[in-house]
C-alpha cells in the first residue's frame, strides 16, 4: 500500500478564488489523498503534523509564492514531526508564483494531475525533480526558521507593500503588478508616499555581515535569493562563485538612479554597477541588522526587538517536475 499524498490549497489564493482548485478537483478522485484547506498560519502548522503522522511522503501545494512560503515553513519546523521531508509539487494559485515558475507542475487540468500523481506514487516512476535550497531567516520574533524564496528589505519592501495594500488592493501580487509600481517609483520618486507619510524611496540603516564582506550604512534597497532568476526574468545579481544565496545591495543615495534601474531591467548589471553603489556577492550566509520592513516571498516578517535577523539556507528540497 502506498503511501498517502498531501494536498494543500488556499482557497484565498488569486487564482483559486477566480477559477477553482485543480487539487481539489483532483482529490475527489483520490481514495488515498489527504486535503488541506489552508485556513491560517496559525493552524498550519498543526495541519502538517497531521500529514506527518498519516505518514505523506508527496505534498502538492496549490497557491502562491506566500502560500508555498508558509507551508516549508510548517512542514521544516521540527515540531511538525517528518522523519523524512516530503516531495513538493507547485500548482500556480496566487497572483505571484516565482518559485512556481522555476520549477513548478506545468499542469492545467485536474484530470493532468489526477494523472501525474497516480504516476508519480509507482516506484518505477521516471519523472523528474528539482532539489533547489531555499532561505532559512531566523530571528527573535519567529518562533521557527521562515523558509522561502526572495527576500527583501528597505524600498523594494516598502514598495511591494504599497502594490499589495494601496494600488490593487490587498492580495493582488501580480509581478507586472509589482514591476509597474516598481517603474513608477523610479521616475517618480516623491509622489508615492507610504502610510507613515514619507516616500516610498528613502534610506534605511543596514548593516549586512557574510563572512567575506560586510555594508554598513544608510541602503536603498536589498534583495537576496536562491533561485536562478526572478519574475520577468531579472537577473539583478552579478555576484561569482558557487554559493548558494545571491546577494544584492544598493547604497543610498543610487547614483543615476534611472541608468541603473534601466541596466537591471535589460540585464546589463555587473561589476561596473558599483559606480551607481549597487554590490552584488554569493554568500552562505549573511547576518543582517536592520529596522524595517523586511518581505520574505510577499509577506512581512513580524520585527525582531534586536533589529537583528540571520539568513541562511536549507538542505535541498524535493521538488517533483
Amino acid at each position: 500500500m502506498s503511501a498517502p499524498v498531501g494536498l494543500v490549497v488556499n482557497p484565498r489564493s488569486h487564482t483559486v478564488l477566480r477559477k477553482g482548485s485543480v487539487l481539489g478537483a483532483a482529490a475527489r478522485h483520490m481514495q488515498d489523498a489527504l486535503l488541506v484547506q489552508f485556513d491560517s498560519v496559525g493552524q498550519l502548522e498543526t495541519q502538517m503534523a497531521g500529514l506527518a503522522r498519516q505518514g505523506v511522503r508527496q505534498v502538492y501545494v496549490e497557491g502562491g509564492d506566500g502560500t508555498l512560503q508558509a507551508v516549508l515553513t510548517a512542514c521544516l519546523a521540527p515540531v511538525t514531526g517528518f522523519d523524512v521531508l516530503p516531495d513538493f509539487a507547485i500548482l500556480p494559485g496566487g497572483s505571484t508564483n516565482l518559485a512556481y515558475k522555476v520549477f513548478g507542475l506545468k499542469l492545467k487540468t485536474s484530470e493532468a494531475v489526477l494523472g501525474y500523481i497516480q504516476q508519480r506514487v509507482r516506484p518505477d516512476h521516471r519523472l523528474a525533480t528539482a532539489r533547489p535550497h531555499a532561505l532559512a531567516i531566523d530571528s527573535a520574533s519567529l518562533a521557527n526558521p521562515a523558509i522561502g524564496f526572495l527576500l527583501s528589505t528597505g524600498s523594494l519592501a516598502r514598495a511591494m507593500v504599497y502594490t499589495q495594500q494601496e494600488l490593487h488592493g490587498e492580495g493582488h501580487r501580480g509581478s507586472l503588478a509589482i514591476a509597474g509600481a516598481l517603474a513608477r517609483l523610479m521616475v517618480w520618486p516623491s509622489r508615492h508616499l507610504g502610510q507613515d507619510g514619507e516616500p516610498l524611496l528613502r534610506s534605511s540603516p543596514l548593516t549586512a555581515t557574510a563572512s567575506h564582506f560586510r555594508v554598513d550604512g544608510d541602503h536603498a534597497l536589498s534583495l537576496m535569493t536562491t533561485l536562478p532568476t526572478l519574475s520577468l526574468r531579472l537577473r539583478p545579481y552579478w555576484g561569482e562563485g558557487a554559493a548558494p544565496i545571491a546577494f544584492t545591495h544598493a547604497s543610498w543615495p543610487i547614483r543615476g538612479l534611472h541608468v541603473a534601474l534601466l541596466k537591471v531591467m535589460t540585464g546589463q548589471t555587473g561589476r561596473h554597477m558599483v559606480r551607481h553603489g549597487l554590490v552584488s556577492n554569493r554568500v552562505d550566509g549573511i547576518s543582517l541588522e536592520y529596522k524595517g520592513p523586511v518581505m520574505l516571498d510577499g509577506e512581512i516578517l513580524p520585527a525582531p526587538e534586536d533589529e537583528l535577523f540571520t539568513v541562511g539556507v536549507t538542505p535541498p528540497i524535493r521538488f517533483m517536475r
